[in-house]
């Protein structure tokens, strides 16, 4: 199903491809209002909050810019990216469209979206937490501009850690300490544990960074990587990761398939588990009292992974300039501290981090100093292929089907295999 997926892909980006020159000059009409204003049309998928605010900046950049009109319709997160390979078929794309970063690299190398870079991206590019510019820049082009990122940090439940003895204002640093937090924390009968971990590539990251392993290999002068998480410091970093649940035992065993998940078993069966700025909100409003601290360091340090969402612009635009301007306003200085004082998220702007609200907002404090040490994703367009490939592959480590190192040496080379020689 997957390669079914992929070769639909390829089919209908180059079918795109093949007529974009033909639309580019449909009309001289193409992207004007009736009263000649220029129209810029985006497709976003906020939510509703999100969609409140985004409503608000719109109108005032029109009043800035009267000879501008902005329609904007919200899509679904989750079905956004075969409507967007619909409209690249059928030649009906937005000038705008809001993705997730590891969507970019499929439109990028597939000559589906503008470079960013002449139009200004690359004099402003310095502005930009360098976590979120990773998803950005494929080879030496800019097909896209960061417009939110998100990462993981360490959440715990205060109240349990009272319970069991521990301090709730001095949370594990190091994984040392976060194992013998997470044995004070799992109950004699494992009615409560410790911890609560999920198996996927993206959210294994965290391990693998801070015990210093790479994901992939520099690209090749041809543009080819490998895998590189067959290396000592990978198997040593999942290795850690197995032990918590196999010979620590403080792990819940939340990974599993029908098991408690992480997310929902915080704090009632896990008193720690990784999430991110999405899940602030919603624990406030459950009156948890929680605490966020940065990923516990390993060897390497601390380190998260990176998500998120970007902005491109797709070839059909007929206004590029005046697109961009748009998306370096929406992402300026003044405009982020705004969006994200607001709306509780982390800035993509470097320059507006001084102008958070960290009274207001005390818990993105954490997630911005984590920010500084998180290493994005490369921009391959297989990533999740990949990501699959290992799900399994460390599935059946943690199950005891594999070896840890079994797991990750036939992970690697199944993904240097079967996707990456073809990057």
């Amino acid at each position: 199903m997957r390669l079914a997926i992929s070769l639909l892909l390829l089919m209908l980006i180059g079918l795109f491809v093949n007529c974009g020159k033909k639309s580019s000059h449909s009309s001289k009409k193409a992207g004007l209002t009736k009263d000649g204003k220029i129209l810029i049309t985006i497709w976003q998928t906020y939510n509703d909050e999100e969609v409140a605010f985004f409503d608000q900046l719109i109108a005032e950049y029109e009043r800035e810019n009267v000879h501008i009109k902005i329609k904007h319709q919200r899509i679904p997160f989750w079905g956004s990216e075969p409507k967007i390979l619909t409209a690249l078929a059928t030649r009906t794309t937005p000038d705008i469209a809001r993705l997730d970063v590891s969507f970019v690299a499929k439109l990028g190398l597939r000559n589906a979206l503008i470079d960013l870079g002449p139009l200004g991206m690359n004099e402003i590019a310095a502005d930009y937490l360098p976590a979120a510019l990773g998803s950005c820049k494929i080879k030496k082009s800019w097909f896209a501009i960061p417009e939110q990122v998100n990462g993981l940090c360490l959440f715990y439940d205060k109240d349990q850690f009272i319970k069991a003895g521990l301090n709730p204002e001095n949370p594990p640093l190091t994984w040392e300490e976060f194992i013998e937090y997470g044995k004070k924390l799992t109950a004699p009968d494992r009615s409560h544990w410790g911890f609560g971990m999920r198996n996927s590539l993206w959210w294994s990251f965290p391990f693998f960074y801070t015990f210093g392993a790479e994901f992939l290999s520099d690209p090749t002068p041809d543009g080819h990587r490998i895998c590189l998480l067959d290396q000592p410091e990978a198997i040593q970093a999942f290795q850690f990761k197995y032990d918590l649940y196999h010979k620590y035992k403080i792990e819940g065993g939340a990974w599993r398939s029908g098991g408690i998940r992480d997310d929902t078993g915080f704090p009632n069966v896990y008193a720690m588990v990784f999430s991110g700025p999405w899940a602030v909100r919603s624990y406030r409003e459950q009156k948890i009292n929680f605490g966020i601290c940065k990923i516990p360091a390993g060897p390497a340090g601390s380190s998260t992974t990176v998500g998120g969402q970007n902005m491109v612009i797709f070839r059909t635009c007929q206004h590029p300039q005046e697109t961009f301007d748009l998306l370096r306003w929406l992402t300026s200085v003044e405009i982020q501290a705004r969006w994200c004082n607001e709306l509780g998220q982390i800035p993509v702007n470097y320059k507006a981090y001084p102008l958070i609200d960290k009274e207001k907002n005390p818990e993105i404090s954490i997630f911005m100093e984590q920010m500084k040490t998180a290493i994005p994703r490369p921009q391959i367009l297989n990533y999740d292929h990949i990501e699959n490939l290992f799900l399994r592959e460390m599935e059946a480590a943690l199950t005891g089907s594999k070896s840890v190192e079994q797991a990750m040496q036939d992970a690697c080379r199944r993904a240097n295999e079967e996707y990456l020689n073809e990057e």
